[in-house]
């Protein structure tokens, strides 16, 4: 049986003391392909070099996390298109809504969404929606 993870941080900083470890203890148990869905400009770096580690078994998505997007999310977003352009991804993500912790820039991940869904269908790549407390 063959076993993929559609979304993993393991490119957080939680792991930055057994990061390799995390994922041969992956591969040991049977999970063959790990997706890593970006959270902001912060993360990108240390998710594209997991990416480079394990070229075969970790997939990089370039997206701009909901809980990431302030009043500057445009500036984000820029960055978000830019890696876009610059090489092919997996998919559109981690994308969406999520007003579990704060609601002070709904429109805005609204907006950041629907641009993101944009270049999803530009690239013709899926999406990965984080959706917490914003079914409606």
């Amino acid at each position: 049986m063959q076993l993929i993870d559609t979304h993993t941080h393991l490119y957080s900083k939680q792991f930055d003391g057994d990061r390799n470890a995390m994922v041969q203890r992956a591969l040991d148990a049977g999970v063959t392909k790990m997706f890593l869905p970006n959270i902001d400009r912060s993360s990108i770096d240390v998710m594209l070099a997991l990416e480079a580690s394990f070229p075969q078994h970790c997939f990089a998505m370039m997206g701009l996390h909901p809980c990431s997007v302030t009043a500057n999310y445009k500036e984000e977003l820029a960055v978000v298109r830019e890696w876009l352009d610059r090489r092919p991804f997996y998919a559109v993500g981690e994308m969406g809504i999520d007003l579990y912790w704060d609601k002070t820039f709904v429109k805005e991940q609204e907006d950041a969404f629907l641009i993101q869904c944009e270049w999803a269908k530009e690239f013709d790549i899926p999406i990965v929606i984080h959706s917490r407390e914003a079914m409606d």
